[in-house]
């Protein structure tokens, strides 16, 4: 705010013909009603027919002026005001009073050098007369613009009808009616509208009545509506004995509800996770099952292979110990027999140096027979060593009937 423009808006609204006085002290401080009493009359100097009202009781009352004023400043002066400066109602609120002064202040100053006074009054007057009439008649019009457009729709109705109406207008206008049955019918239609008339009366009579009626049930429902308010302050007074646990319970269910929802939605989630993880493993299971596939095939083949390979093994050391029996003197007592190990459970043939580890403790050789079997202390691994044996192949002995020849290995010697 400066002092040369608290000066010129001063000077402008007397030129202007302000009523009231204003002071270089009057915006020192915020003054409202001031400034909203400047802006209401510079808002009829533009428009006689303005309806702005200086109403600022308070504060909503208020913001509605200000914002009216800026709104109606900005559609008829083209001119856009601060409207938080003006609320405020103090200096910087003279800046935009100023705006809308100088305005009308230049126009009234470009008259006044081309006319006298009262001739600038008087064209004054007269303008705004013309402005209040161009108002008037730009309402009128709109009026009878909208009422033009409502009655051409009207009319584009009817005379779409008149297509179908226009054979019995014919006819009913080509029609010949006699008086007898004109009369008839006027007749028919005065007592009808007697009978509709005498209806109205008695319903005009019986007002009274149902007025009455009415009267006394609402005074009825009046003292209902009294009783049933003093019951329900009454129940309102009166605080249940249980209203406290029921707010107890109620703020612990609160807690408990909590908690569940808590739970489960971690349930559900652990949930989901070990889903995955099986559905995981079970994809690993399915990856894996080939690969073992795979590994079994080879390994029952190399098996195979070896276990071959060993049975040809065992034939050829058959074959050549049976090559090497060869016949010995027996001498004069009991013949010790040298043992070689030999897994448990195995068997070997009659014919080769094994069998010749059977041999009897008693003096006298006994002669096996065929088919005979020798008897032999059996321990309990020989008992499982012949169960075990029982399992595999058998092979023919050969035995003969006459002697009994004792055959040993070189490597007994």
């Amino acid at each position: 705010m400066s002092y040369r423009d608290v000066r010129n808006v001063i000077e402008m609204l007397r030129a202007l013909g302000y009523p009231k006085l204003v002071s270089m002290e009057s915006f020192r401080k915020p003054n409202f009603p001031l400034v909203a009493d400047v802006l209401v009359w510079l808002s009829k100097r533009f428009d006689d027919d303005s309806d702005m009202i200086a109403e600022f009781e308070t504060e909503e009352q208020r913001i509605a002026l200000i914002r009216n004023i800026a709104q109606f400043m900005a559609l008829k002066a083209n001119v856009k005001l601060n409207t938080k400066r003006l609320y405020q109602a103090d200096g910087y609120s003279v800046k935009e009073l100023l705006k809308i002064t100088s305005l009308l202040y230049s126009a009234l100053k470009e008259n006044a050098l081309n006319m006298t006074d009262e001739e600038s009054v008087r064209n004054l007057d007269l303008g705004d007369l013309e402005i209040s009439y161009n108002a008037n008649d730009f309402k009128r019009s709109r009026q009878l613009a909208s009422e033009i457009t409502s009655t051409g729709a009207k009319l584009y109705d009817l005379l779409g009808k008149e297509v179908d109406i226009r054979a019995l207008r014919q006819i009913s206008a080509g029609r010949q009616y006699e008086v007898s049955e004109v009369e008839n019918g006027i007749k028919e239609a005065i007592d009808a509208i007697r009978k509709e008339m005498v209806e109205t009366k008695q319903s005009i009579e019986n007002i009274s009545a149902t007025e009455s009626s009415l009267d006394s049930k609402i005074e009825k429902r009046k003292v209902e509506i009294d009783r049933y308010d003093k019951r329900l302050q009454t129940l309102k007074k009166v605080r249940p004995a249980f209203l406290e646990e029921f707010i107890e319970l109620e703020a612990e269910l609160e807690k408990l509800f909590v908690q569940y929802s808590v739970r489960v939605r971690t349930l559900n989630h652990l949930e989901r996770l070990v889903h995955n993880a099986e559905k995981s493993h079970l994809e690993r299971q399915h990856l894996s099952v080939p690969e073992k596939i795979m590994e079994t095939v080879t390994f029952e083949g190399d098996s195979n292979d070896s276990f071959n390979l060993e049975e040809e093994k065992d034939d050829a050391n058959l074959k050549m110990g049976a090559k090497q029996e060869r016949p010995r003197a027996r001498t004069g007592g009991r013949s010790k027999i040298s043992r070689t190990a030999k897994p448990l459970g195995t068997l070997n043939p009659l014919g080769s140096a094994s069998s010749a580890e059977e041999s009897s403790d008693t003096d006298t050789d006994d002669l096996l027979l065929d088919g005979d079997e020798p008897e032999l202390p059996q321990s309990d691994d020989d008992s499982l060593g012949l169960e075990l044996s029982s399992i595999e192949k058998t092979i023919p002995q050969g035995r003969s009937s006459t002697s009994k020849t004792q055959v040993n290995s070189d490597d007994d010697f």
